[in-house]
């Protein structure tokens, strides 16, 4: 290794050492605040200096931390005394092993989609780790810490905390918006739900937009800056997100995408793969004399589904509709191109 690459190195670890000194300085001062600062008194900072150990000046800018990165419900109790509010943590988990073991799948989702360094996402996983049995906790520690080596992606962060409160406290969010085509524009939002999109490696608001006066999908990562509202909305009684969501490959909802009947043949050499698994819950698999396999299932538009497609290679052929037929073919006779020239 060279002195250069022996000096990134140095760099990066240290880097990744402040990173965790930092989230572990937050955990603690969150978890005296909930502790000792949850009454209408609050806790003063120089009791936390003392129980931390961090000088005062290192208390006020974590817990200025908390409350802006995390959009974390701290509130002043008087000169020199903060509180947080109880009803912002979750009450204590009594798992099973089984459920034990989700979590850890769980956690192991988290560290192959995330694309960028979660704060959220590690001190959760950091926290639930305490209620797992030790070798699966320490299996959780080790993925996590593959999640802290990513870089951070502070603006993420934040509009995805204030996405979440908005979100949980029933509160209007806005939001400078920037699609991947088309002009910045803002949003006034309810937001509905919250879906993840593993294929896509994103988050997704699903809400009312006021400023349109409809319902829109946002993703979360193209959301450039937010503020939190006081102002106050509920979700209708008649919203159901699993309704719609139902025949959405990614995120498209056929609430505002019109549908499409999809019906592809596999062939004998990859239909083990394809009986493997419930690919849609509209799907229908019908099974031909020589091994091969019809799958057909209805779905919100065409995009979504076409890249899944295109990643069986040859061992597919669309047979319906024939605008997706279309469309994979001139994908397949592109790439076929590139590689022949």
């Amino acid at each position: 290794m060279t002195d250069r690459g022996a000096w990134d190195d140095d760099a990066r670890d240290d880097r990744l050492t402040r990173k965790r000194d930092r989230l572990a300085r937050l955990l603690s001062v969150a978890s005296i605040l909930y502790a000792r600062g949850s009454g209408e008194t609050g806790v003063a900072v120089a009791e936390i200096a003392g129980l931390t150990g961090m000088t005062t000046r290192t208390v006020y800018r974590d817990i200025k931390a908390l409350e802006e990165e995390l959009a974390m419900p701290i509130f002043q109790a008087g000169k020199g005394r903060y509180g947080i509010e109880k009803k912002y943590f979750l009450p204590p988990l009594h798992l099973s092993l089984p459920e034990a073991v989700v979590l850890f799948l769980a956690s192991r989702l988290i560290a192959r989609w995330s694309d960028a360094y979660d704060q959220a996402a590690v001190s959760a996983f950091t926290k639930l780790s305490d209620l797992l049995p030790q070798p699966i906790a320490r299996h959780v520690a080790a993925t996590m810490l593959t999640v802290g080596q990513a870089e951070p992606n502070d603006q993420f962060v934040r509009n995805f905390a204030h996405v979440a409160q908005a979100w949980a406290d029933g509160r209007v969010v806005e939001f400078e918006y920037e699609p991947g085509e088309g002009e910045r524009r803002s949003a006034r939002v309810h937001p509905y739900f919250l879906e993840p999109d593993a294929a896509g490696r994103s988050v997704y608001l699903i809400g009312f937009d006021e400023t349109v006066n409809a319902m829109r999908t946002y993703k979360v990562e193209r959301i450039s800056s937010s503020t939190l509202t006081a102002d106050r909305y509920q979700i209708p009684d008649d919203f159901d997100p699993d309704r719609w969501l139902a025949h959405s490959w990614g995120i498209w909802s056929s609430d505002t995408t019109a549908t499409a009947d999809v019906r592809l043949r596999f062939e004998a050499s990859v239909a083990h793969r394809v009986r493997e698994a419930v690919w849609h819950r509209s799907q229908r698999l019908s099974e031909l004399p020589d091994g091969r396999v019809e799958l057909a299932v209805t779905v919100a538009g065409i995009v979504e589904i076409r890249p899944w497609i295109l990643s069986w290679g040859d061992g597919v052929e669309v047979l319906e509709p024939p605008q997706l037929r279309d469309a994979v073919m001139k994908a397949l006779h592109g790439a076929a191109a590139r590689y022949d020239a």
